[in-house]
């Protein structure tokens, strides 16, 4: 049973404000795309040991499917990213390794981390190019006809990503042996970049600048990243984890409810279910712990649905005995912390 609280108030809140409010704000903060990308070359000895360390469990994954690091380039003139492109010269599909810093503020609410993606890529002879790759959060622009893209976000396997890569490849044709120096692969970038603008602007999802000399992200890609927001599996989601999340949202609290809470109250009196004090602080503390074990170790974060994983169980089994007080809010808000502190140590461009 749902009763109108504090916690409800927030999930309406924050629903509405994302709706409405978010789109301005997302022109407002977003970055024209350069036109022309300034790759730098970054040798070794310039990366950080994090980043080093960072790299190397990649490249061990890679050598045992004989792929060496080809370089490690930056994009200078757009965000902060670097990326690391492999080869295996008897097999015609490169890889690359991306990294890249995203940073969000949502109702005041700042986060700052990296995320990675692997591709393997085929081009062949008949124009056609195939990419599959673990890409954590789904794409808001389209793919042209030419390029077919098969995601696989939840695969970190880098064996069974090319496994995967190899099976699709097999009906495409007579592939295209990739560039096999530096000037030969940036220069194949930038022709896959110019034709991929091209694509995005003929979808509506980029508009030439006034200058000229770059793109401007519009309004159709903006409404594909709001409702990502809500969509949970828009970004890397296991079922497994998804189903943890859940049973953790959903147990402990009503363990907190029907348990903790009642102890406490049989154990110092008082009123089993709310209030501040004893009873009220065992069920505060079990959508804490709540919120401890979503920030280490579920993959869904967001306000909403956090919120939603341990409002509904426990409203529909406490119903109004509960009382006003924002117990989801304070498991979102815990598991907020939680994850942005592991998120600043694990960052590797800053």
């Amino acid at each position: 049973m749902l009763t109108f609280d504090f916690d409800l108030i927030g999930l309406v809140w924050t629903t509405a404000a994302v709706l409405f409010t978010s789109k301005p704000a997302l022109r407002k903060n977003s970055r024209p795309i350069p036109a022309r990308f300034d790759r730098q070359i970054s040798d070794e000895s310039s990366l950080t040991e994090a980043q080093k360390r960072f790299f190397a469990a990649f490249d061990a994954q890679l050598a045992a499917l004989n792929y060496r690091p080809m370089c490690t380039f930056r994009v200078a003139n757009y965000g902060s990213n670097i990326l690391r492109e492999y080869l295996n010269s008897a097999d015609p599909a490169r890889c690359t390794l991306t990294v890249v810093e995203v940073q969000s503020n949502v109702q005041a609410l700042k986060t700052q981390k990296h995320t990675s993606m692997v591709c393997f890529t085929t081009r062949f002879s008949n124009g056609k190019e195939l990419a599959t790759r673990n890409m954590e959060l789904k794409s808001v622009m389209d793919s042209p006809e030419y390029r077919v893209v098969q995601d696989c976000s939840n695969v970190t396997n880098l064996a069974e990503l090319k496994k995967r890569h190899d099976a699709r490849s097999a009906g495409f044709g007579t592939p295209v042996s990739p560039p096999r120096d530096i000037p030969s692969l940036f220069e194949a970038y930038e022709v896959e970049n110019q034709r991929h603008f091209a694509h995005q602007v003929e979808r509506g999802l980029l508009r030439p600048s006034i200058q000229g000399d770059a793109y401007e992200v519009t309004d159709k890609a903006f409404n594909r990243g709001i409702r990502n927001f809500f969509n949970p599996f828009a970004r890397r989601l296991t079922l497994a984890n998804a189903l943890l999340s859940l049973l953790v949202a959903a147990v402990i609290p009503l363990y907190g409810i029907l348990k903790l809470g009642p102890g406490v109250a049989e154990r110092l009196g008082g009123d089993p279910t709310v209030g501040i004090g004893p009873v009220g602080l065992a069920i505060v503390g079990s959508y804490a712990v709540t919120g401890v074990i979503l920030g280490l170790f579920s993959e869904v974060h967001s306000f909403v649905w956090v919120v939603l994983m341990t409002y509904i169980p426990a409203h529909f089994v406490a119903g109004p005995s509960l009382g006003r007080l924002p117990y989801s809010t304070l498991a979102f808000l815990v598991s907020y912390f939680v994850r942005r502190a592991m998120q600043r140590r694990q960052l590797v461009l800053s």
